[in-house]
């Protein structure tokens, strides 16, 4: 609403002809008010979009009952808090999100994708983008349809498909990204937990020791794949194991005479912490 003290001498606006007349104040803070006031007409909104004052706009960027044409308005405001405000705006529509996922700043883009509002073509616009990061985030959304996965499956980053290897949920796209040829996806798709367990088996295999270390650190393995990594041949993998909640403390003793200090020390800190906390 409009603040009391603002509009002492004019007092609260009930007619759209004071709406109006107040949209012409010279006080900011008085069309501030006006934008943010849930009593003011669509057409006093509409008029209000192309006032000089950011915060102005940004008032009427906020609103989730404001006509789509004007936070349309707002897609390529100058003022960058504006359109913030406005992808940020829960009621901002698809169309516009759209435009947003093309927006100069980082900021802007990159709420683009988890927006309550975003469907297909948003996500045709975000999966397009020059934008690695921004196709990353896509990636990383619960839920994606068949469409956008099959466009991030084949995205040439492979950044992007490892977070889409970790986060998929269909069977048949994790089956492409487990046999990946970039280490970093299978270790993005060796932290999924819809992956099977013979998927899981392939990837304690894997040539490459950070896609082994990952497995590890997803906790997905059975013990006895498990007891063969105490013998990996790569100590990083072998103390990734050596930290890890699911490792039994049969296995820990072995590896608490591994040839190498740090996963012995490693080894013994996590078997002093699981005696501490099973006697409190």
């Amino acid at each position: 609403m409009v603040g009391e003290n603002d509009l002492s001498r004019e007092g609260a606006p009930r007619r759209d002809e004071e709406f109006v007349q107040l949209t012409r104040d010279r006080r900011v803070r008085v069309r501030v008010g006006v934008a943010a006031d849930p009593e003011a007409p669509a057409h006093v909104i509409v008029r209000m979009v192309t006032d000089s004052s950011p915060s102005v706009r940004r008032a009427l960027a906020a609103r989730v009952d404001a006509p789509p044409e004007v936070l349309r308005a707002f897609a390529d405001d100058a003022d960058l808090k504006t359109r913030q405000v406005l992808v940020r705006n829960p009621a901002c529509p698809p169309e516009v999100l759209a435009l947003l996922a093309g927006d100069p700043h980082w900021s802007v883009r990159w709420d683009v994708p988890a927006h309550p509002a975003v469907d297909l073509a948003v996500r045709r616009a975000v999966a397009a983008s020059p934008d690695e990061d921004l196709r990353r985030l896509l990636a990383g959304t619960p839920g994606l349809d068949g469409e956008t996965s099959a466009a991030l499956l084949v995205d040439p980053s492979p950044a992007v498909r490892a977070e889409l290897a970790e986060h998929t949920t269909d069977p048949d796209v994790l089956a492409v990204l487990v046999a990946d040829g970039k280490a970093k996806v299978r270790a993005g798709a060796a932290q999924n937990r819809h992956t099977t367990p013979e998927q899981r088996r392939r990837l304690a295999r894997d040539p490459v020791a950070d896609v082994r270390a990952a497995l590890i650190i997803s906790a997905l393995l059975p013990d006895e794949d498990l007891r063969q990594l105490a013998h990996d041949r790569s100590v990083n993998v072998r103390w990734w194991l050596a930290t890890s909640h699911a490792t039994s403390d049969e296995i820990l003793e072995i590896l608490a005479r591994d040839p190498h200090p740090d996963v012995v020390n490693q080894a013994r800190m996590t078997s002093v912490a699981r005696n501490r906390r099973n006697k409190s």
